[in-house]
């Protein structure tokens, strides 16, 4: 037997943790009034336009942000938190997003925001899970090590010899990826240095 309409969108709310994207259930065959007729009926909580929350559910910040702004890539310190390679949680999230993004709303999120050349953007990215259990787009070990190599001035100086001392030793390590990614972005030169201190 074919499920109602109400059970299908309510298998996409329980498979997404609690959380109703309108744009992916729409995508997905279910008519536009059938969604929202669904979240005025459950009583969801609209956390931005077009995403809803269940009330029973604790909101996965990390991914509400990327759902409302799905080019943001997490990078830097919330990078280094989602690899295990700083001590503690990174506040405020950090991202990343291409120079010619127009942040608009985002600018108000709190979010500290990077800006890169759009040839860059796309190095190392990859999905990985949020503290909350969903899927997110990250930048990698090695992107990560590289952009808090570039920035080393801004990241306190403990938390900096804690992330490349993390990396060194972690059995996940792509060295050939780190050198990789390095000479494409230019900084071939400030990597080795960083990496010869912990030889």
């Amino acid at each position: 037997m074919k499920p109602s309409v109400e059970q299908r969108i309510e298998d996409i709310l329980r498979g997404n943790g609690g959380v109703l994207v309108a744009s992916e259930v729409i995508e997905q065959g279910v008519p536009r009034n059938a969604v929202y007729q669904f979240v005025k009926d459950r009583g969801l909580e609209k956390v931005s336009p077009g995403i809803f929350l269940d009330e029973n559910e604790f909101p996965d910040e990390l991914y509400l942000l990327q759902a409302r702004y799905p080019k943001v890539v997490y990078s830097h310190n919330t990078a280094l938190y989602l690899h295990d390679m700083a001590e503690r949680e990174s506040v405020p999230i950090t991202l990343t997003v291409d120079s010619g993004y127009n942040v608009g709303s985002l600018a108000d999120s709190g979010a500290r925001i990077f800006y890169v050349k759009p040839e860059w953007y796309g190095i190392g990215v990859c999905d990985m899970e949020s503290p909350g259990g969903h899927a997110v787009r990250v930048y990698d070990r090695e992107r990560t090590l590289i952009d808090i190599i570039r920035r080393k001035a801004a990241l306190d100086p403990a938390a900096y010899a804690y992330a490349l001392k993390r990396y060194a030793a972690s059995r996940e390590k792509n060295p050939a990826r780190l050198g990789h990614y390095a000479q494409k972005m230019g900084v071939e030169a400030q990597v080795q240095r960083a990496m010869e201190v912990l030889l």
